[in-house]
């Protein structure tokens, strides 16, 4: 086996999919390994449950262990690595150690990953480092900070997602950076205090991201006030919002949401209540953003709760639990996962 050219061997490995198949061709030899980790490792999920430490017998941990473990060290061959569970202090550091190895990583989902013991330390030279995650294109994580950071000096990231509220200082250092002209898919959550911040805060995304490639926007403002706004505070804040994002030329979806959500009210005289009012009013102001605001180019639009797909025309619903505003849900799709 070992006198088996590389070509010949890569080209084997071509074929082998099914991880029963990889797991035991790995066995051979070294070699052998390292081809059958370039498959079973490309697309990796990673869930730490809770207690478990870098010393437990966990088998997500003793993976993450072989990741990194000399001669037979695979995280440089992951290409789409998800983490979620719970990382106290030391499993932090080999998380760290992993991540510090994908080289070739180009998606990083981590929003689910609950960290324990103060937050995770991410040493300020590893932004600046040219072999952090060099080629990373897509990012999904929670802390605002860590991600403006990281996308700030990485060339590439053109999908990121942060579910953390982020400030007006924060937003200004990310739409700062290279990546606005790289963008393609973007879904924040931004703190303010009034719709009419909210305006403002569009206005200088969409003159930053003009003329780029962005496809998709997903907007969450948190308002940072003792009530929520109006439901005729919300029309306004949509309009206004319209009429800024005239712009993106190359926009395909778009998701507006505000928190907490608008209250509607009802009248005795209203023929429909609860949520089918909400829906209708919804689907009102939603189809007057397409015809007012000129963003002729929209596939699919989302308000509150509710969002459609434009097709041939017609609005057609999308359920729920498709909808982008979801916690779980992230434009950038990365192949199934192998554990």
């Amino acid at each position: 086996m070992d006198c088996l050219p590389e070509e010949l061997i890569s080209y084997i490995f071509d074929f082998l999919h099914a991880e029963a198949a990889l797991s035991s061709a790995m066995l051979v030899s070294q070699r052998w390994y390292m081809y059958g980790a370039r498959n079973l490792h490309h697309t990796i999920d990673l869930c730490i449950g809770p207690s478990v430490t870098v010393n437990s017998c966990d088998v997500a941990v003793c993976f993450m262990k072989r990741l990194v473990s000399s001669p037979l060290s695979s995280a440089h061959l992951i290409r789409h690595l998800t983490l979620s569970g719970f990382a106290p202090l030391d499993i932090q550091e080999l998380l760290l150690d992993i991540l510090g190895r994908t080289t070739h990583l180009l998606s990083l989902n981590m929003h689910a990953l609950h960290i324990l013991q103060g937050g995770m330390h991410f040493p300020q030279e590893i932004f600046s480092s040219p072999t952090f995650l060099p080629n990373l294109v897509a990012l999904n994580a929670s802390s605002a900070p860590f991600s403006v950071s990281l996308v700030q000096t990485r060339q590439y990231v053109e999908a990121l997602r942060v579910h953390e509220p982020m400030d007006d200082a924060l937003l200004r250092r990310l739409l700062g950076s290279g990546f606005t002209q790289k963008a393609k898919l973007l879904e924040l959550a931004l703190s303010v205090d009034s719709t009419t911040a909210a305006i403002a805060r569009v206005g200088i995304l969409a003159s930053a991201l003009a003329g780029g490639p962005l496809c998709a926007l997903a907007l969450q403002f948190d308002m940072d006030r003792p009530k929520p706004v109006s439901w005729e505070e919300f029309e306004g804040l949509i309009t206004e919002v319209g009429q800024r994002l005239q712009c993106l030329q190359n926009l395909r979806r778009l998701s507006i949401v505000t928190r907490p959500d608008p209250p509607i009210a009802v009248t005795a005289s209203d023929r429909l209540t609860g949520d089918s009012r909400r829906e209708m009013m919804t689907r009102q102001l939603a189809e007057r953003l397409l015809t007012d605001s000129e963003l002729s180019s929209l596939e699919r639009i989302e308000l509150r709760w509710h969002g459609w797909k434009i097709q041939d025309g017609k609005m057609v619903a999308v359920p729920r639990t498709q909808l982008m505003r979801g916690p779980h849900r992230w434009l950038f799709e990365a192949p199934g996962s192998s554990r």
